[in-house]
């Protein structure tokens, strides 16, 4: 796959990456933005496809600038919450909805550029104190993910519809993104300012949240399954990649030392918790070996006899700054914001629908969509079929199950480093 920028053009684009006004949204000047960070997006995703020097990540991490996209997906999601509802107030039945939906968009690029960069550490390291945040952002979009109910398209739909059902689906896959950003702020939360580790334990309880997840299954659909974007064919057997986020994300929590310290195991989270031994199957454990560990745990936790809050560290907490700044800054005047924007982001002038659509259209590359497509599949290096797996040496070869994995160690061992 081409690269969709040059180097000197990733520096440029991020070095002038600065957090928006809501104020702002739907602009001509933000709808630039939008194209620049798409771009941006896209280039990385074909960094990490291709095993390339990840330049995009490398660039925003010397600029310090992984802050600005935390702060773009708190800002459109606190837009499409607040301002968005009153807008359709002053206009119940938009005659175009495409600008819209580009705003809603934004926020899905911006997560998704954040799950390929922040799975680094040195990228994690640079969020500091905005790391907080951006838990909080995920383990809410998460837990949407407890109610989403899937919306096919209606024969006959009006635009209002049509941009509910959009947002509902961009949703769900920010929801999905946001299980491999949670697993990656776990895993590092040893570089993480403390409370995160707080957070994860006591304010959002994510190892009942995820057990949630885990029982509604929100990513099976009858056969299909939801991956790289798309809803696929499943033979019901294979592990979904996002099930395999979860089931990571829970072992790491769950067997830290740091659990011991701040998750107090009450009879209700143990009655919860116990619940995952059901779904421990045979086949689950033969494609992900490393729950064997977990499995152990939770059946040393059904013997638990009594229950005792640990002592708790003195913490001094955080504040969510982005999105205490952001609502500040608005000041609840989310009326006069809807008012001021309507006229924009619902526009029926043709002409700067088509110039907005011109500058979108170079950002969408729809080549660059369909190379990724017949490169999404990973397979497995041993029998050939789907892989979700890979070496954690060396990044490049895929495996289906464990047992594939060791049977290709032979030959495989030869070329990694």
């Amino acid at each position: 796959m081409e690269d969709v920028l040059l180097p000197n053009e990733i520096e440029l684009f991020v070095q002038t990456m600065e957090p928006q006004n809501i104020k702002d949204i739907g602009s001509e000047r933000w709808v630039d933005w939008h194209n620049r960070v798409q771009k941006l997006n896209q280039q990385a995703a074909v960094e990490a496809a291709c095993l390339k020097e990840e330049q995009v990540k490398e660039t925003l991490v010397a600029f310090g600038k992984v802050k600005c996209l935390v702060h773009e997906v708190i800002l459109i999601n606190i837009w499409k919450n607040k301002v968005l509802p009153n807008m359709l107030k002053l206009k119940p039945d938009p005659e175009s909805t495409f600008l819209a939906y580009s705003i809603l968009y934004h926020e899905g690029v911006c997560v998704s550029l954040l799950e390929l960069v922040v799975y680094h550490m040195n990228c994690c390291e640079t969020l500091d104190e905005a790391s907080v945040d951006l838990l909080d952002y995920v383990c809410g979009s998460i837990s949407q993910l407890l109610n989403f109910k899937h919306e096919e398209q209606g024969k006959q739909e009006s635009a209002k519809d049509e941009l509910f059902r959009q947002r509902s689906n961009l949703s769900f896959e920010i929801g999905i993104r946001s299980l491999s950003i949670l697993r990656y702020l776990a895993e590092h939360f040893d570089r993480l300012p403390i409370t995160v580790c707080s957070h994860i334990y006591t304010i959002h309880d994510v190892p009942i949240l995820l057990t949630e997840i885990l029982r509604i299954r929100p990513w099976v659909k009858g056969c299909k399954q939801f991956a790289g974007g798309k809803w696929k064919n499943w033979d019901q057997e294979q592990l979904v990649q996002a099930e395999a986020q979860v089931w990571l994300t829970l072992r790491f929590i769950l067997l830290d030392s740091e659990c011991s310290h701040y998750y107090s195991i009450t009879q209700s989270r143990r009655t919860q918790l116990c619940m995952l031994l059901h779904l421990m199957v045979p086949s689950l454990l033969d494609q992900l070996a490393p729950l064997v560990d977990l499995k152990y745990w939770l059946c040393k936790l059904t013997s638990l006899q009594e229950y005792a809050a640990p002592p708790k560290p003195l913490l001094v907490e955080t504040i969510m700054e982005i999105k205490e700044n952001i609502l500040a800054e608005c000041k609840s005047s989310w009326k006069k914001i809807a008012k001021q924007q309507v006229g924009i982001v619902f526009s029926q002038n043709r002409e700067l629908l088509q110039e907005v659509a011109k500058k979108l259209t170079d950002a969408y590359n729809t080549d660059l969509l369909e190379q990724f497509d017949v490169k999404d599949a990973a397979s497995c290096k041993q029998c050939g079929n789907s892989a979700i797996q890979r070496c954690s040496r060396c990044k490049t070869a895929w495996y289906c199950s464990r047992a594939c994995q060791v049977a290709d160690w032979p030959k495989h061992k030869e070329n990694c480093p």
